[in-house]
C-alpha cells in the first residue's frame, strides 16, 4: 500500500470518528385493447373521495398512535458486520450486506466483499446523475476508470458515489423489492414498522460540512450531496435507530432527530428492503409522477422518441405511443418494420441520452410491457434520440 493511500485512509477514518462522537452522538405484450393508457390508470388509482387537511391530520395522527401501540419498544435484526472494501464503496457494501441477509448468496458473504461490490457495481449504470447511476469521474469513464476511482478522496463532488433511485433496479435483480421512505411525520413510524416487520432499510446521510452543489446536466440540474454515505437501519429502540455501518464495519446507535437531519438533504433518504411477492413490482402506478420524475430529478419530455411495430399486432404502436405520452414523454413518430427476431421491448438511446433508460424502462415495465434490453448505441446519425422496438 503506498503513502497516498495510507494518508487518504487515515483521513478517512478520522472523519468518521468525528462524525460519529459528535455529529451523531446520541411475460409478453399485453393486447392494445387490454392496455389503458397511463394516466387512466393513476386516475383511478386517485379517485378516493377527497377529505379535508384537518381530516387528513387527525386520521394520520390516530393511525400513527394505533401503530405505535402495537409495536414493540424496541427491535433488532441481526446482520453480519462488514466494512466496504473501496474508499467510496459504502453503498454497494451496504446494498452487499442486505443481499446476503435475505438470500444467503455465497457471492455476497462477508468474506467475498470485494466480488461482492464488484458485481453490484457491474449491474450499475455510470452517470454524472447519482440518480441515475454511480458518478466517479470528471468525466465518461469506463468500469475499469470506476474501480481505480473508487479510492479517491471522501467527501468530493466528481468522484461521489450513488443514490436510492438506481438500487431499486438492482435489488429487484435478486428477488427483492426496495420501496422509498421520505422524511415526513411518520417516517420513524414507518422505519420501526419496517424493522419489526423483518425487513431492512438502506440509509443515505451526510456526513460533515460540505455544501450541496447543484450540478448542470444536459437535461437540467442534479444535487450532489457532498459527505453523502449509506448505511444499514437494522434496528430501534425507545431512544433512536441501530446502524450497521460499513464505513466502520460497526454498530452505531443514532437518535432519531439525528438520523432525520442526517438524511434531508436526499430526494429518496431511505429504502426499505424485502423479499420481493412473485406478482409484486417495486413501482406501481400510484407511485409515479408524471413529466418531471421526482425520484431520478429528470424530465421526460426532453428526448425525442420514435417507435417501431415489429410485433406484428395492428395498433401496438400507437398503443404505445399514447402510454409513453400520458408519462409526459415527446413522441416525434411511430413506424414498423419487418417481424423482429427476438421478444418483447427493445429501447436504444444515443450516447448523451443514456440517462433516460432506467426510467424508460421502469415507466415501461410498470405499464406491463416487458423490456428486453436497453442500450447507448444509437448512431448520433440517426434522427431522434431514442428509437423503441416492439419484438414479438
Amino acid at each position: 500500500m503506498n503513502l497516498k493511500l495510507v494518508i487518504l485512509s487515515f483521513t478517512f477514518f478520522v472523519f468518521y470518528t468525528f462524525f460519529w462522537i459528535w455529529i451523531l452522538k446520541p411475460g409478453k405484450i399485453i393486447p392494445p385493447e387490454q392496455l389503458k393508457p397511463t394516466v387512466s390508470l393513476i386516475a383511478s388509482a386517485q379517485s378516493a373521495p377527497a377529505v379535508t387537511s384537518e381530516d387528513s391530520v387527525y386520521s394520520e395522527i390516530n393511525n400513527k398512535k394505533a401503530l405505535e401501540e402495537v409495536l414493540p419498544q424496541n427491535s433488532q435484526i441481526p446482520v453480519f458486520l462488514r466494512k466496504q472494501f473501496f474508499n467510496l464503496s459504502c453503498e454497494f457494501a451496504a446494498a452487499s450486506s442486505i443481499i446476503y441477509h435475505f438470500t444467503n448468496d455465497p457471492n455476497f458473504a462477508v468474506s467475498n466483499e470485494e466480488n461482492a461490490e464488484k458485481i453490484l457495481i457491474g449491474k450499475t449504470p455510470i452517470s454524472k446523475n447519482p440518480n441515475i447511476g454511480i458518478r466517479m469521474g470528471q468525466e465518461s469513464v469506463s468500469l475499469d476508470d470506476i474501480f481505480k476511482n473508487l479510492n479517491q478522496k471522501f467527501g468530493g463532488k466528481d468522484y461521489y458515489g450513488i443514490h436510492a433511485p438506481p438500487f431499486i433496479d438492482i435489488f429487484e435483480d435478486f428477488g427483492l423489492s426496495a420501496k422509498p421512505i421520505y422524511i415526513n411525520n411518520s417516517t420513524v413510524t414507518a422505519i420501526k414498522k419496517a424493522i419489526y416487520s423483518g425487513n431492512l432499510v438502506m440509509a443515505w446521510i451526510k456526513i460533515g460540512y460540505g455544501e450541496k452543489v447543484d450540478e448542470e446536466l444536459s437535461y437540467g440540474k442534479v444535487q450532489i450531496i457532498k459527505g453523502e454515505h449509506a448505511v444499514v437501519i437494522n434496528g430501534y429502540d425507545e431512544n433512536g435507530f441501530v446502524v450497521m455501518d460499513v464505513g466502520s464495519g460497526r454498530e452505531r446507535h443514532i437518535d432519531y432527530k439525528s438520523l432525520l437531519a442526517a438524511s434531508s438533504s436526499f430526494i429518496v433518504p431511505f429504502l426499505q428492503i424485502y423479499k420481493a411477492d412473485t406478482n409484486s413490482k417495486s413501482f406501481s402506478i400510484s407511485d409515479l409522477t408524471l413529466g418531471f420524475d421526482k425520484i431520478t430529478q429528470i424530465n421526460r419530455n426532453v428526448p425525442q422518441i420514435y417507435i417501431k411495430n415489429g410485433s406484428g399486432i395492428i395498433g401496438s404502436a400507437n398503443q404505445m405511443r399514447d402510454i409513453l405520452k400520458d408519462f409526459g414523454y415527446s413522441i416525434y413518430g411511430i413506424g414498423s418494420v419487418s417481424s423482429f427476431d427476438g421478444e418483447n421491448v427493445f429501447i436504444r438511446s444515443k450516447k448523451n441520452f443514456s440517462d433516460f433508460l432506467p426510467l424508460l424502462k421502469r415507466d415501461l415495465s410498470t405499464a406491463s410491457y416487458k423490456v428486453a434490453s436497453v442500450s447507448a448505441n444509437l448512431v448520433d446519425e440517426e434522427t431522434r434520440d431514442i428509437v423503441i422496438t416492439i419484438g414479438i
